[in-house]
């Protein structure tokens, strides 16, 4: 197995508004030997709200460091700009999409706005856990990524991406079916993991296999 150093670089961007639940497993991987970093979330005021635009400037930001991203992980609204990104430039050499969004069959603002209201049934604490995060937004510029995630299709954008892709299905998922990330991975060419046991916010909690699959995806 390969060994990390800090010139391994992983970046993660999470999802719409959200922050605390992927500190823990991205402060294990840097303890573990990994420069990684966990972005701010798109939405946040002061973070630009529009995925697209969120990824073409990272894109940018990436571009002007000049270092490779061996891994660059997007987690739900999160892979949306992180696939943008890797469209943008050559130097991210590793896609992984966990739990991408937004599948066709709630790409629509009344659907989204009803899972946002019903929260993970397989993850009771999310809701309250991340209101925190979500009043760094504010309920406008949330719906407003809301509408962004519905307008930026994840299947125009990957023919784009030169880096390898892995998508991630987790096995609880209330918003994306295995259906759509099975087709995401087979139409681009990607390797399509499933993720037993766990829900849309892994690795929430999970730190561990985290750290096992990013080893493995570097091998």
């Amino acid at each position: 197995m390969t060994q990390p150093t800090a010139r391994t670089r992983v970046i993660v961007v999470p999802g719409l508004a959200v922050h605390a639940y992927a500190e823990q497993p991205v402060q294990h991987l840097r303890d573990n030997g990994y420069d990684a970093k966990l972005l701010q979330p798109p939405a946040w005021r002061g973070v630009e709200v529009d995925l697209e635009r969120y990824g073409r400037n990272m894109a940018a930001d990436i571009d002007r460091d000049g270092a490779v991203v061996d891994v660059l992980i997007g987690l739900s609204a999160g892979t949306q700009a992180a696939a943008v990104a890797a469209s943008e430039t050559d130097l991210v050499k590793r896609l992984v999409l966990v739990s991408p969004t937004i599948d066709p069959a709630y790409r629509s603002m009344i659907k989204q706005s009803i899972v946002f209201a019903k929260g993970d049934p397989h993850d009771k604490s999310a809701f309250f856990s991340q209101v925190p995060d979500w009043s760094r937004a504010g309920i406008r510029r949330i719906f407003r990524g809301f509408a962004s995630a519905i307008a930026l299709r994840l299947e125009d954008i990957l023919p784009e991406v030169q880096a390898e892709v892995t998508v991630i299905h987790t096995e609880h998922d209330p918003l994306t079916t295995h259906s759509y990330a099975a087709s995401l991975a087979e139409a681009n060419g990607a390797r399509l993991v499933l993720m037993p046991g766990v829900s849309h916010s892994w690795p929430k909690a999970d730190s561990a296999r985290f750290l096992r699959f990013i080893d493995q995806l570097l091998s």
